[in-house]
């Protein structure tokens, strides 16, 4: 038998519980796909934010966003836009090596930076950066939209507020189509972990809630040029997380799947459909299923406005965001930990 979890309710986005007088002033730096199609749509729907320069050494590209959203200050350079006092906090979409510099200049300007994942190349790297952060007391955001996306944050709530019990066994998979190769100039293992694995590994520590006790993984690089990673972790918690993430799917496909001490089985497909079967108190075959409200769709479903909106009160009242640089730390340590994948025979 199958009902609607009327008691689980409407997903709600976070929402400051501060008063934002003004509109936070952004910077966005970077015009390619990401800041086209993602960060600059969900910044104009926010009342919190408002776009009033970009920078991009393309001129073009730049130009053209620019007179489409109608922003004034345009800049080549993100070392410019930051001379002129014009912004309050930065929000940025660039290859990885970008990023390091973008942050590092923020950091040193005293601006608030919000910086799409991957935030750095290497864990190295980003330690440098969260200890750069962590001595200026400048807040800083890393954009990863699926902790943010409705769907994922019921999950997260509802195992944090034990009506479904503890997490037993957590599971995820995410298959995409890409990359076939490298990206950024790095290889292309490197690639498949900046690029995709971090989401999933980045959801396996926030759902635990623990740290990682051990990590043991195996990898493999295909023929084709698809990448394959399969990792088991262990967490102090108790927790057991399995990953499967691969390059050699037709079409992206993203699955969690818990179960609990109580043996509920709390499924998420896609970022749209969340399923819970064997509850406390009902029916063994009986399945609950939650979906986003109508009205929670496009940017609000899939996180984008939501982190945002995190940033911009972030910016405002100088506290603390989640995930922060630092809060990227255990994810890069798991990456570092996955197997360097064997050529397939």
């Amino acid at each position: 038998m199958a009902h609607s979890d009327v008691a689980a309710g409407t997903a709600q986005l976070p929402t400051s519980p501060h008063s934002v007088r003004q509109p936070v002033r952004i910077g966005l730096v970077g015009v390619g796909q990401q800041s086209r199609e993602h960060l600059a749509p969900a910044l104009l729907g926010l009342d919190t934010a408002r776009i009033t320069a970009i920078t991009d050494p393309d001129r073009h590209t730049r130009n053209r966003l620019a007179d489409r959203i109608g922003v004034p200050a345009r800049f080549d350079s993100v070392e410019a836009m930051l001379a002129e006092g014009v912004i309050d906090g930065v929000v940025a979409a660039c290859p990885p090596q970008a990023h390091e510099m973008i942050i590092d200049a923020c950091l040193s300007a005293g601006l608030p930076v919000f910086i799409e994942k991957p935030p750095a190349v290497t864990t190295d790297a980003l330690t440098q950066l969260v200890k750069k952060a962590t001595d200026a007391g400048i807040p800083t955001a890393v954009g990863m939209n699926f902790r943010w996306a409705a769907p994922v944050m019921r999950l997260a709530e509802l195992l944090a507020n034990g009506r479904y019990g503890t997490a037993s066994v957590i599971e995820i998979r995410h298959m995409a189509g890409k990359p076939r190769t490298g990206l950024w100039g790095l290889g292309l293992w490197e690639s498949f972990l900046l690029a995709q694995v971090i989401h999933p590994v980045d959801l396996l520590l926030t759902l635990a809630a623990s740290p990682v006790q051990q990590v043991r993984a195996t990898s493999r690089l295909a023929t084709d040029g698809g990448v394959l990673t399969s990792a088991h972790l262990d967490f102090d918690n108790g927790t057991v997380g399995t990953l499967l993430a691969s390059t050699q799917a037709p079409r992206f496909e993203h699955r969690i799947e818990v179960t609990t001490s109580t043996g509920a089985t709390l499924r998420l497909t896609g970022l749209a459909d969340l399923t819970i079967t064997g509850a406390p108190g009902a029916a063994r075959d009986e399945t609950r299923r939650w979906h986003p409200s109508p009205m929670d769709a496009g940017f609000h479903r899939t996180g984008f406005q939501g982190e945002l909106l995190g940033f911009c009160d972030a910016v405002t009242t100088g506290s603390g965001f989640r995930p922060s640089l630092a809060d990227l730390m255990p994810t890069y340590h798991v990456m570092d930990q996955l197997a360097t994948p064997r050529r397939q025979q």
